[in-house]
């Protein structure tokens, strides 16, 4: 009963590490996509919240998103991290179930348990689609697990996770190299039967197939082909493990710690399957930092059971859990979620420095602007929540879904000042147009014409639609801000 009681304390600061959530840029317009899918019925085909985008919208995580506006529309923020921390309880209970045929000590399962999910913290740091990867990646490694044990009845599972996980985010790739290096040394292995074999192969293909069960076919394949790549400069999460900060590299550190211990206890006991999945991982997400979550993910499920001592990590075969058991397990992340969700989610702090103050946006509501508004690429989805339609953006953070490399170049040549800013502008044509203050082309653009009708701490808005300058609104208190602001 002790026992039980300290692996739900356990269990509990685990959920509430991650029920800490902050605002990204890119929630703002999830929830819109989401909400206008959900009305209309219809997934986007068209882009009615751009004037600038030049490509066919293919919304990859349209399914995530009509799932994070229906949580919000039935409970608000709280309803979002409760959401997000049932994502992470779904891939805990894949870790514990699979961890169940080992004899764990408590005390080394809790522990490692949370070095797991402090290495997927930054995947679920933020309300994503994202944090839908981080769940099905555990089934799915739970899946492979239960088939590698002999268990060939979960092959079915394998066509229903990707059907699923290619409609919610693209991490689905991942996944889908995971479960060719899994064939490849299914094939390779002499323990495998030719008639199980065959089974894999056949349940790998419709796994292949069931990718195409999306609302753009095979256009959504090429699209993914296109875009997920490491070259992505100016975002952090993309950069490799070398150019971001000291926490990255730590991250990165912990569970290549835990890989080089199984490797030295076990040796040449461990198969080639668990071994070449985190050396893959291991690879990738040094080079993309984004991928450090998977790492941690992978080296927990199939590399962290075997450093406990020699004969607490011998694999056992168990029956699977009972009925019972698993209504426990359910009952108990409910009651996690519900504690964690009550002292910590109920509200999402804006804070962060790169948000315009909330003057600006009441500023453009109160005088009703509308039209086309050029953005600096943090404020677009920010915008779209708060101003569409009336006013159609420049940018924002669906970047290479909507926007080809010309126009994201165009608007990095006008946020850098370059020599050309002004005329880029001019050939955009908007109506208004939304930058951080300090930039250095907002003097520019003043000196070409453009009138300065709003500015505040952080933020400015530039017209040419009027001669003088409209009163700007009046400072607020300075009180918290919450999601969704303004």
């Amino acid at each position: 009963m002790a026992a039980g009681a300290l692996s739900f304390i356990a269990l509990l600061a685990i959920v509430c590490l991650l029920a800490g959530t902050a605002p990204d840029a890119d929630l703002w317009g999830h929830l819109t996509f989401g909400r206008d899918i959900v009305r209309t019925g219809w997934v986007h085909t068209g882009d009615p919240y751009s004037f600038a985008s030049d490509r066919a919208w293919i919304n990859h995580e349209w399914l995530a998103e009509v799932i994070m506006w229906s949580a919000y529309r039935l409970g608000g923020v709280a309803g979002l991290v409760a959401l997000k921390l049932t994502l992470a309880c779904i891939a805990g209970v894949a870790f514990l179930e699979t961890w169940r045929r080992y004899a764990l000590p408590a005390v080394w399962r809790d522990g490692m348990l949370f070095v797991t999910a402090f290495g997927t913290w930054p995947l679920v740091s933020t309300m994503r689609p994202q944090a839908f990867s981080i769940a099905l990646f555990a089934v799915l490694l739970l899946t492979l697990d239960r088939i590698r044990s002999g268990r060939t009845r979960w092959l079915i599972g394998l066509p229903i996770i990707f059907a699923l996980w290619v409609n919610v985010h693209g991490g689905w790739i991942v996944g889908a190299g995971i479960l060719a290096i899994f064939v490849a040394c299914a094939w390779l292995d002499r323990a495998w039967t030719p008639r199980d074999r065959l089974l894999l192969l056949a349940a790998a293909c419709a796994s292949a197939a069931a990718t195409l069960c999306n609302p753009y076919g095979p256009a959504m394949l090429g699209f993914l082909a296109e875009t997920v790549r490491p070259g992505r400069g100016d975002i952090t999460e993309w950069q490799p493990v070398t150019r971001v900060p000291l926490i990255g590299l730590v991250l990165w550190l912990v569970p290549t710690a835990v890989v080089l211990h199984a490797v030295w206890r076990r040796g040449r006991a461990l198969a080639w399957w668990p071994l070449l999945t985190v050396a893959l991982l291991a690879v990738g997400s040094f080079r993309v930092i984004r991928l450090v979550g998977f790492y941690a993910l992978a080296v927990g499920f199939l590399v962290a059971p075997l450093t406990a001592s020699a004969g607490a990590s011998a694999p056992t075969r168990r029956p699977g859990q009972p009925a019972h058991a698993w209504m426990r397990a359910a009952a108990a992340c409910v009651a996690l979620v519900a504690i964690a969700v009550g002292t910590f989610g109920r509200t999402l702090a804006m804070d962060a420095a790169w948000l315009p103050e909330r003057e600006a946006a009441i500023f453009v509501k109160s005088h009703d602007l509308s039209g086309r508004l050029l953005t600096w690429f943090n404020y677009g989805e920010y915008a779209i929540w708060h101003f569409s339609p009336a006013l159609r953006v420049s940018m924002d953070g669906r970047r290479e879904t909507v926007y080809s490399e010309e126009v994201r170049d165009r608007h990095w040549r006008i946020y850098n000042n370059a020599p050309e800013a002004v005329d880029e502008v001019a050939r955009f044509d908007p109506d208004y147009v939304w930058l951080p203050v300090n930039f250095p082309v907002v003097s520019r653009l003043e000196a070409a014409g453009w009138l300065p009708i709003f500015e505040g701490s952080r933020s400015v808005v530039l017209s040419r639609r009027t001669t003088r300058a409209i009163t700007s609104a009046a400072t607020l208190a300075s009180a918290q801000r919450v999601f969704p602001g303004p």
